[in-house]
């Protein structure tokens, strides 16, 4: 991984998830239907997810979705409605 040498914005874009992870948009966009990411929430028409979330994803090894909601419950999204 890249050293971080200026602070990511709360919420991050593919383009950001792009540089952290030092992979294309497009393999942001594969790893994403894949369930290899932790799970994005739409902002208007923007994908983005949490920084906080992801930075602690990345040090406890990048699970899979599944695993990484089961470790950690509190950034499992609300699936509301169902």
């Amino acid at each position: 991984m890249n050293e971080v040498t200026t602070p990511y914005p709360p919420l991050l874009t593919k383009h950001h998830m792009a540089e952290l992870l030092g992979r294309t948009i497009r393999t942001i966009y594969r790893l994403e239907s894949q369930g290899r990411l932790p799970e994005s929430v739409n902002i208007g028409t923007q994908r983005v997810w949490g920084r906080d979330e992801i930075m602690h994803w990345i040090e406890s090894g990048c699970p899979g979705r599944r695993q990484w909601e089961r470790l950690h419950p509190k950034y499992r999204k609300s699936k509301g409605g169902r």
